[in-house]
């Protein structure tokens, strides 16, 4: 029996990044990169292109290609759905990565029930709509699948982050002159358990989100980073508490901007040469240039 007196940030944080497609989630989890070895699970387009285009050399100096060295990446979808799990499974025995990223929860659903329908594997011709339509035990597979996936990450020895894109959907409920129309933005394609079981399944969910400012008539867009809710966009920050309830990530990378936050958050000074030891953000003995934290 332990007592919560004991109780310290461990190495394996759980993240959960959440927005519409183009706010910087990928990237903000790649970031992770420049500590150590990062592990990609990439389900939404043919390639994370995005990474290449980003994380330059005139935008990040040397810095950019550490990053890029230090990301490995499988692409996932319907046709090996269940190759992610298994993935995950020789990580449980042997991981050593840093971090350990799901891009996205979104389509990855997607994925899991069409796997279970057997698409691109069943060579019959489907010739009834009962045949492309996914059915309850299509379901159970997806939410098999993904607490599966997400059982393994929490036993990883390090960080786990997933992403999401809420999809703006309604909802009815009673009939007739009483129905009530609601406004929804589940963050999984299919079912509703698997959107009901991922809230609660990670340690800090943020919502990421676009800001526009004008300054002498010029226009420039700021990404920033919500850890509490904003409007009907939930998040939440145990580790950064009431410090911070949103932070500019523009430009900038986003692990070194978040450690900075959780460090100040917690009376540590971080110092150059804090940032070439190995901690307990970077269990790895590989160490950093301290000199090139700036960013």
């Amino acid at each position: 029996m332990a007592k919560a007196s004991s109780i310290t940030i461990p190495n394996n944080i759980s993240f959960l990044f959440k927005s519409s497609p183009g706010f910087g989630k990928t990237l903000a989890a790649a970031s992770f990169a420049i500590e150590g070895p990062v592990y990609l699970a990439y389900w939404d387009k043919s390639s994370p292109v995005e990474l290449t285009t980003y994380f330059t050399e005139k935008r990040f100096g040397s810095l950019a290609k550490r990053i890029l060295d230090n990301i490995e990446y499988d692409i996932y979808g319907s046709d090996n759905a269940n190759a992610y799990l298994n993935k995950l499974i020789d990580f449980a025995s042997d991981c050593r990565y840093f971090a350990v990223i799901n891009d996205s929860i979104t389509l990855m659903t997607a994925g899991a029930v069409n796997w279970s329908m057997n698409f691109g594997k069943d060579p019959k011709l489907k010739k009834k709509i009962k045949d492309v339509l996914p059915d309850w035990d299509e379901y159970k597979v997806e939410t098999s699948l993904v607490s599966q996936c997400i059982d393994l990450c929490k036993k990883l020895p390090c960080h786990s982050i997933w992403t999401a894109h809420p999809l703006s959907s309604v909802s009815l409920s009673g009939s007739g002159s009483s129905m009530k129309v609601t406004r929804t933005n589940p963050i999984v394609s299919y079912g509703t358990k698997v959107a009901s079981m991922i809230t609660g399944s990670f340690t800090e969910i943020y919502h990421f989100s676009q800001q526009s400012d004008y300054s002498d008539g010029v226009s420039s867009k700021k990404f920033i980073v919500n850890t509490e809710a904003v409007g009907d966009e939930f998040a939440k920050s145990p580790l950064l508490g009431d410090y911070v309830k949103e932070f500019d990530i523009t430009g900038q990378l986003f692990y070194t901007v978040w450690k900075k936050l959780l460090d100040e958050s917690r009376g540590i000074e971080q110092t150059p040469e804090q940032n070439t030891q190995p901690s307990i953000y970077n269990p790895f003995n590989k160490p950093t240039e301290a000199t090139e934290w700036k960013v």
